[in-house]
């Protein structure tokens, strides 16, 4: 309850929606990028919820909703300093802080798509690794508004008609096909080569896709999903890394962090290409934070399409600023 005590700077906050992320996985890693669990210590997960109890030296009010590293639990009690206030975007639920305008999903994919490397050009070939997951979605959907041709990359038939149908990419290609190799699909959807790469899984399969890389081609190293976990020093690293000299291209790898002051261009970007239908997102929601573990299992077992949420509290606030997409006052509240 709002009665409930703690230090002056801190807050306790009612956990509405956690994010199930890859990168929560390296997590659980000695000497992780982005931290180390320690062993008995709680899930780290990024979330939002509405603050009930404040100290007195406390930056956020009472019944206002904040965003950070809440931790796989129903409450939770950070440093004021450590969460950020909620962004509030007209259209847009409060849900897609973590989702089409959160740093681990959308604006991760816009940075790699139009920072990274050259962005993609009309007529080029990209092809997007786990496109049907929360990034790779909405890096193929951005590749795609540029008038590239774009291939998504997933596991099985019926995530291949959401890239075609749902998405509309031009092309999915099924790493799990028994009957067709990737080097037999990429002879019918890449005949000419590839120029972009996106890549979020790493591995044999970013390898094969090393081979077909065009002259001047760019390869964004996102993440590699099919990696982690594995002991330190046995990652598969890419033996086909020669093409990138054979044809002049660039591999670059990133995070988001790395293009913060860039920031308010992103939104920007993000939610005018929103606005005019060329991207959205997809959200798979878990129920219960009992839900947790295995919704976590699910993003790396091709359980989960789009972006993976687990509702721990109902979230009335959470149901669209939106409903009235011809209010264009509505861009008065929009918070960068």
């Amino acid at each position: 309850s709002s009665s409930c005590a703690c230090n002056n700077d801190e807050i306790i906050v009612e956990t509405s929606h956690l994010s199930i992320d890859a990168f929560l996985r390296t997590m659980l890693d000695d000497d992780a990028y982005h931290g180390s669990v320690d062993i008995g210590g709680t899930m780290p997960a990024l979330g939002y919820g509405k603050v009930i109890h404040a100290g007195c030296d406390a930056k956020q009010k009472v019944g206002s909703y904040v965003t950070g590293m809440l931790g796989a639990q129903t409450y939770s009690t950070v440093k004021s300093a450590e969460v950020f206030p909620m962004m509030k975007m007209p259209y847009l639920s409060l849900r897609s802080s973590l989702g089409l305008v959160g740093a681990p999903a959308g604006l991760t994919a816009y940075a790699g798509v139009f920072y990274v490397c050259k962005r993609p050009r009309k007529g080029e070939t990209v092809v997007v690794t786990a496109a049907a997951g929360a990034v790779g979605s909405v890096a193929a959907q951005l590749a795609k508004s540029t008038g590239a041709r774009v291939i998504g990359v997933a596991g099985g038939k019926k995530k291949g008609l959401y890239l075609v149908n749902d998405l509309g990419l031009d092309g999915a290609i099924d790493y799990k096909d028994q009957e067709c190799t990737i080097e037999k699909q990429l002879d019918e959807y890449c005949p000419e080569g590839i120029d972009f790469i996106y890549d979020n899984v790493g591995g044999d399969v970013l390898n094969v896709f090393l081979g077909r890389i065009n002259a001047n081609g760019r390869v964004v190293i996102c993440g590699a999903i099919s990696q982690y976990g594995k002991a330190r020093g046995m990652a598969c690293g890419p033996s086909n890394y020669i093409k990138l000299a054979e044809r002049g291209a660039l591999m670059k790898g990133f995070n988001f962090m790395q293009y913060l002051t860039s920031l308010p261009f992103m939104l920007f970007g993000m939610f005018y290409l929103y606005m005019r239908g060329k991207v959205k997102m997809t959200e798979q929601i878990e129920l219960g934070i009992e839900s947790y573990p295995m919704a976590l299992q699910k993003l790396f077992t091709g359980g989960n399409t789009g972006k993976l949420l687990v509702q721990v509290q109902s979230d009335s606030a959470s149901s669209v600023m939106a409903s009235k997409k011809d209010d264009w006052f509505g861009l008065n509240e929009m918070i960068f």
